[in-house]
């Protein structure tokens, strides 16, 4: 005798057809309550699905290769030169002790965002070529270190401030618009 989950395995294998078949059938049917509830799902689960996606690229590309794919689509927009991952791993960031030190410490931090490897360029015109390249930590700069946490801490209270202005003035406005109205009922009374 087989157990349910085995059952359930085999069930699936031999009509993967049928059930692939009513699955998709159900969807055309219900598409937009289908896509609602993926909709939320992502909404309530947005963070863990990052992080799972993000541990998921550094386990299979590696660290470096992620900091290179990000510098080849920035290079490519800037129209900068770049090099290859070859170059820019083999050749560079393999052998780089302030990489593996710095690797190292982000790891050992439990992958804290501020203590995170970045590359920086030297002189910016010269593109993202090894020789002006830098490791350092995206805390050390200003888009990425405490300060931005401290921008979006004001941003999030001027929306907060301006939703309570929207609020308030809604709330002006209807008051105004029911007196316009008392006074044009007063008008039309006293014409009949």
């Amino acid at each position: 005798m087989t157990s349910r989950q085995e059952y359930l395995k085999n069930y699936y294998k031999t009509h993967k057809k049928t059930i692939n078949g009513r699955r998709k059938k159900y969807y055309r049917k219900h598409k937009t309550k289908c896509l609602t509830n993926q909709r939320k799902y992502y909404k309530k689960n947005r963070d863990t699905i990052l992080a799972t996606k993000k541990i998921k690229s550094l386990a299979f590309r590696g660290h470096a290769y992620s900091i290179w794919s990000a510098v080849k689509k920035y290079a490519k927009l800037w129209k900068l030169p770049h090099c290859t991952f070859q170059e820019f791993y083999d050749d560079w960031s393999v052998d780089d002790q302030k990489y593996n030190e710095l690797y190292e410490a982000w790891k050992a931090s439990e992958y804290n965002e501020n203590l995170s490897p970045v590359v920086m360029r030297k002189v910016k015109k010269n593109g993202f070529v090894p020789s002006n390249l830098d490791w350092d930590t995206k805390n050390n700069y200003s888009w990425w270190n405490e300060d931005s946490k401290v921008f979006k801490e004001v941003e999030f209270n001027l929306n907060e401030v301006q939703k309570a202005r929207n609020k308030s003035s809604k709330e002006f406005r209807k008051q105004l618009r029911e007196k316009w109205k008392a006074k044009l009922k007063a008008k039309k009374e006293e014409q009949q």
